[in-house]
């Protein structure tokens, strides 16, 4: 049988030691005298690591401004530089990591970010990827990286990360499943409200842990939510659907050391930092029945759906899209004035798309037009002959050479429920653009387009291919 050379321990007692060691040959020659002095002495030096701490401006070595820098995603570290590695540029986090596991870290209330955490938990959302070889930083993959998505940000709880004193912005919904999960990858902590507890005591090194060590150095992850910081209090962190856990436990290791001939038994304590016990940060922050758990998943929430209907809806706005917006993975835009802005294709491009297009229909939305004609549906019935320029008979000359209601197209609108009007007029010009005077039943002036004509409604417009 073989035997280890340090056994793991939970608590520094006799009681727990002896049998332990009774059938292990290289401790069981340890006397109880010997235990109860090695655990005195441990339990002396284990009261001394706690009075002394360690600052937190100490472990980047960089300045408290590079510190604020770093925890809004802002530093070398966060956007990667080109040539430079991860060793060379912050070799100090590994150096100094030996030093954290022994002894307590000042919180850094320094830093705006971790100032007044009055929910006691704290939490990093990381959005990028660095390659420890290059610097270089990319978004990453999402199936090894992300595990949230980011729902949306308020950009007046933390002013100093994003530069902006108000507003909110709005990400992912969570109803796109292919979307979803791919935001960012959040992790975070929560400790308790007695002073004394293990996890109040070492939650700065909780810190550094999921930040600057796992988080940034062991595995590379960088970046932060725009607007918000990468890591701070929760009451300033983007509200996300989900959030990894972590916790701090200590590790006893009973060891023996040669000292001038003779053995000698010693207990080395060491942090180390492990899921949470109770599965996310919120399943551990509500384990505490004296935290406000509906406040805290107004942050956390678990749903972008309800987390971003909840910030919506007092505002009087509703999911869905307006009713002149075009899905470009529906529609090729051809040509747009003002608001609706596209650059006009060449004509050998727009033959291309039309002859792709599976239902040879073109639309135009028009924002300033009589409601009639707000959103036409022109439908080819016959192919274009070579002599017809489209875009042309579109913009300024709506004739009807090759282009006649009934024959060679057909044409209906949509109003903004979706009710479909199929027109039964048509008049034809050969100075006027798309659709002249044509009508639901008769002839209505002024809606037409126009790249030199002025006198029309239709100054606000776009024309579409549907794929």
């Amino acid at each position: 049988m073989e035997h280890s050379t340090s056994i793991s321990i939970q608590e520094c007692t006799v009681e727990e030691i002896l049998p332990l060691i009774r059938n292990n040959p290289n401790f069981s020659h340890f006397t109880k005298s010997d235990i109860e002095e090695a655990c005195d002495e441990h339990h002396r030096a284990l009261q001394e690591s706690t009075d002394a701490t360690i600052p937190f401006s100490y472990l980047s070595g960089k300045g408290r401004q590079f510190d604020k820098n770093y925890f809004d995603g802002a530093t070398e570290w966060n956007t990667g530089q080109d040539e430079m590695s991860k060793v060379t540029s912050a070799g100090r986090i590994a150096a100094v990591s030996d030093a954290v596991s022994g002894k307590a870290v000042e919180w850094p209330s320094y830093i705006t970010n971790f100032d007044n955490c009055d929910m006691r938990a704290a939490m990093c959302c990381f959005t990028k990827v660095q390659d420890p070889d290059t610097g270089l930083v990319s978004s990453g993959d999402p199936t090894t990286d992300k595990n949230s998505d980011v729902c949306l940000v308020h950009l007046d709880r933390s002013p100093q990360a994003g530069h902006v004193t108000n507003g909110k912005t709005f990400y992912s919904d969570g109803r796109n499943f292919d979307a979803a999960v791919d935001d960012a990858y959040c992790t975070g902590f929560t400790w308790s409200g007695n002073p004394d507890d293990f996890s109040t005591k070492y939650r700065a090194n909780t810190l550094f842990h999921i930040s600057m060590y796992d988080g940034f150095y062991q595995n590379n992850r960088v970046g932060s939510v725009p607007g918000a910081p990468m890591c701070g209090c929760v009451e300033q962190m983007p509200v996300v659907s989900h959030s990894d856990c972590v916790e701090p436990v200590q590790a006893r290791r009973l060891s023996v050391r040669d000292e001038d001939g003779s053995d000698r038994l010693l207990v080395d304590v060491s942090l180390n930092f492990v899921p949470c016990s109770e599965g996310s940060l919120v399943d551990a922050y509500a384990a505490d029945a004296s935290n406000d758990v509906e406040a805290f998943s107004d942050i956390v929430t678990g749903s972008c759906v309800e987390a971003v209907d909840a910030y919506l809806a007092p505002s009087a706005y509703k999911r869905g899209s307006a009713w002149w917006y075009a899905d470009e993975d529906l529609w090729t835009p051809i040509l747009g004035k003002k608001f609706l802005y596209h650059p006009e294709m060449s004509l050998e491009d727009f033959n291309t798309a039309f002859a792709a297009s599976s239902t040879k229909v073109i639309r135009r939305i028009c924002k300033s037009c009589s409601p009639s004609h707000r959103d036409i549906y022109y439908k080819r019935l016959t192919s274009i002959p070579d002599s017809l320029d489209m875009i042309t008979l579109l913009k300024d000359s709506f004739s009807s050479a090759h282009n006649v209601l009934g024959t060679d197209f057909e044409l209906y609108s949509k109003d903004k429920k979706g009710n479909v009007t199929n027109w039964s007029f048509c008049d034809y010009s050969g100075t006027h653009g798309f659709p002249y005077q044509c009508g639901p039943t008769e002839a209505v002036a002024d809606q037409w387009t126009s790249s030199t004509l002025t006198s029309t409604y239709a100054k606000d417009y776009a024309f579409y291919i549907e794929k």
